[in-house]
């Protein structure tokens, strides 16, 4: 179809010309689609989440439009205003008692939820991508149990947000019948009066015991009651987080094993579930969950041995094995010679010090080709073979009978 285009050029002396032009009329790509974001990125989660979605966006050609406040009926009316968006994405960590509910119930644009939060909001009014509570228990279960405790026990967040209050019960569901089992519901472990009463449950426990805590966040309080228990972590109570922010792992000492969570495919369901509502407003409230990763393992969980050099080993593998380290290196830590050090990784370890390194780094392969925002190219480096890519590529097909990016797709589908 032609549009007809009328310039009108005034000469002088009065003189005036109209041109009259045809011209093929080309099509215009509409405007990029416009999503606000509402979230704080303050926590571990928050930032992974933020990722997934800008990634997810990206991918569909969508501007990310993000914001800090809270959702209130002002601030969304401005937002609503100024950006002209397609919908929203909202992390319920920003939703105030009493203040934002309407905001968010009453949008005029479609609200997709980043997780469940702990206000009175009708949840299932929206679409909705959150954590299945129960995979990160299980993936815990499978590992404390691998590591002869006599019994576990569970340590949650004293708020009793409902991840912890549905981990709790979920680890004590799917133990196995019969098994001892503790939960500390006593104080506010990070008060004085909390920390003293958490250190007296410990002292009940059977050991060693297996003990799960409800995020890495509750470690500082669980790690100074077990001071004030005189118990030792790693030794006495061996100790799982969940979220593994790695900020708060290894500033603590023993370092910290914790449970990854999928929250970069959180923030690309919510981008997921947002077009599927664009594309049909009428569909009823859809809901996607997100998995764990895995576990990054720490010296919180090391296995126990009964040569001191071994666990020295272990801990410093557990601690610097995607470093460029070798076995003097190793051997090194352990305050012998290479040689005693491979004979004492054949009799307690049962493996070599070079193949204990290599399996630890395959571990963080898997952990980081799980992670989607972590591109390929990049695992090398991060799991010691900065200098020689190629020959994790190489070690990962043997070990796995696929290549990287096969592994990554058969284990990351949406």
């Amino acid at each position: 179809m032609k549009n007809i285009l009328i310039w009108e050029i005034r000469l002088p002396m009065a003189i005036n010309i109209v041109i009259i032009t045809a011209v093929m009329r080309m099509d215009i790509e509409p405007a990029s689609r416009i999503v606000l974001l509402f979230v704080k990125p303050v926590f571990h989660s928050h930032r992974e989440r933020i990722a997934g979605v800008y990634a997810a966006a990206t991918e569909r050609g969508w501007q990310i439009q993000q914001i800090s406040e809270p959702p209130t009926s002002r601030c969304m009316k401005a937002a609503v205003k100024m950006w002209n968006p397609a919908g929203c994405l909202l992390d319920p960590s920003v939703i105030t008692k009493g203040v934002t509910l309407r905001a968010v119930e009453n949008s005029p644009v479609p609200v997709v939820l980043m997780g469940r939060g702990e206000v009175n909001l009708d949840w299932n009014r929206f679409d909705r991508s959150f954590q299945d509570c129960r995979k990160p228990v299980e993936l815990a279960i499978r590992e404390l149990s691998g590591l002869q405790v006599t019994g576990y026990a569970f340590f949650g967040d004293p708020s009793k947000p409902y991840w912890s209050v549905e981990r709790g019960r979920f680890f004590r569901e799917d133990l196995p019948a019969g098994v001892s089992f503790s939960e500390y519901t006593g104080p506010d472990p990070s008060t004085i009066r909390g920390r003293k009463a958490a250190a007296r449950w410990m002292r009940s426990l059977p050991l060693p015991c297996g003990c799960l805590l409800a995020a890495d966040h509750m470690a500082g309080s669980f790690y100074a009651a077990a001071k004030e228990a005189d118990l030792k972590i790693g030794i006495d109570l061996l100790t799982l987080g969940v979220d593994d922010d790695e900020r708060i792992c290894r500033s603590l000492s023993p370092r910290l094993s914790s449970i990854q969570l999928d929250f970069f495919r959180s923030g690309e369901n919510a981008v997921q579930l947002l077009e599927k509502r664009l594309h049909n407003p009428g569909l009823p409230p859809q809901v996607i969950t997100y998995s764990t990763l895995g576990v990054t393992h720490r010296m919180s969980t090391a296995p126990r041995f009964g040569d001191r050099r071994i666990v020295k080993a272990m801990s410093f593998i557990a601690e610097h094995g995607c470093e460029t380290i070798c076995v003097n290196d190793v051997a090194e830590a352990m305050g012998c010679s290479s040689r005693l050090a491979q004979m004492l990784f054949a009799q307690h370890v049962g493996t070599s010090i070079l193949e204990t390194i290599r399996k630890v780094r395959l571990e963080k392969a898997y952990a980081l080709l799980r992670n989607r925002a972590v591109k390929i190219d990049a695992i090398a480096f991060q799991c010691g073979y900065a200098a020689s890519p190629a020959y994790l590529k190489t070690y990962f097909k043997r070990a796995t009978g696929m290549t990287m990016r096969e592994w990554r797709r058969r284990n990351t589908q949406i």
